[in-house]
């Protein structure tokens, strides 16, 4: 768990940096701002190619990644965070059963 054990309070000095994918706009807005409110440093993506293309230019912290994008597999975006920062932690989402 990041931040402040007790309370969920980021800490200062801490990399709060969240690359948010999902390809419907309206909930990547919402959920952009909601944790923009709690601390982070927030760059959204609606693809795979845009988000692969922010992980590798500036690879982020934390991820939320939509698992089917219209482009691809959300997956591919955790690889290439992970290509360049093993230490982030990700939460896959996705509006389909198994």
């Amino acid at each position: 768990m990041s931040g402040d054990e007790t309370t969920g309070a980021m800490v200062e000095g801490e990399d709060t940096s969240l690359l948010i994918v999902d390809d419907d706009k309206p909930f990547l807005t919402r959920l952009a701002r909601a944790m923009e409110t709690r601390g982070f440093v927030v760059e959204t993506a609606e693809s795979v190619e845009e988000a692969v293309a922010r992980a590798r230019a500036h690879p982020p912290a934390y991820a939320v990644v939509d698992m089917r994008l219209g482009d691809g597999n959300g997956l591919d975006v955790i690889a290439a965070i992970r290509e360049k920062r093993d230490d982030a932690r990700a939460v896959i989402l996705t509006g389909y059963g198994n």
